[in-house]
């Protein structure tokens, strides 16, 4: 009789280990996840802070004509020095044909673009980071960086930070809007990065007067 109840017991206490064993398990494999996105998230602001930087540099050298926009562009960037660190890929939105640099959050696509007009010659390089995990909140993480104090200031003369998906645009930060502001941040991560949405970026707008 004590062998029985015995045996009992021990099947409960084996059963409550087991349950104390998949609490635990739930709760490091939440903690592993939220782990890996912040350092996506680190990972991919690195990333385009070396892509300004480079930019930088490249404007500094006398280096002839201006990259031309085409489907290759990532390709042809590496060649001015910019995206050094590029992987290439080819886009994962749907119906997208052109070279992308894969990033920790998703995909970045560089676009060049030289316009002539009464004071003077403009020159913009536009960085689209478009994420394909966990895209809302790798929004509002990735958008809530003091942007506005690592990107030189003579981008924001001319230029711009906006967020763009296939529900429209919003422009996040510019010489008038000048305050990133978290509450805006959530709100617009939430309408234009949603679960449905067929795209969502993040688009850094750096245009220059010459150079």
């Amino acid at each position: 009789m004590n062998k029985i109840k015995e045996t009992g017991r021990s099947m409960i206490e084996m059963i409550s280990v087991l349950a104390v064993i998949g609490v635990l398990s739930a709760g490091g494999l939440k903690g592993y996840t939220k782990a890996m996105h912040k350092y996506r998230v680190h990972k991919s602001i690195t990333y385009v802070t070396d892509a300004i930087v480079e930019y930088q540099s490249f404007l500094k050298r006398p280096i002839g004509n201006y990259p031309s926009e085409s489907a290759t562009m990532a390709q042809n960037a590496q060649k001015y020095g910019l995206l050094s660190t590029c992987k290439i890929g080819t886009s994962e939105i749907a119906g997208a044909s052109y070279q992308v640099c894969r990033f920790a959050l998703g995909e970045v696509y560089p676009r060049f673009f030289m316009t002539t007009k009464e004071d003077g010659v403009y020159y913009t390089y536009m960085l689209y980071a478009t994420f394909t995990k966990d895209r809302e909140n790798a929004c509002v993480d990735f958008l809530n960086y003091r942007w506005d104090q690592v990107v030189p200031q003579k981008f924001w003369r001319r230029g711009k930070l906006w967020l763009t998906s296939n529900h429209g645009d919003r422009v996040m930060y510019s010489a008038k809007i000048n305050k990133l502001n978290l509450t805006d941040i959530q709100q617009a991560c939430s309408t234009y990065c949603e679960p449905q949405a067929a795209y969502c970026s993040v688009v850094f707008d750096l245009t220059t007067l010459g150079y």
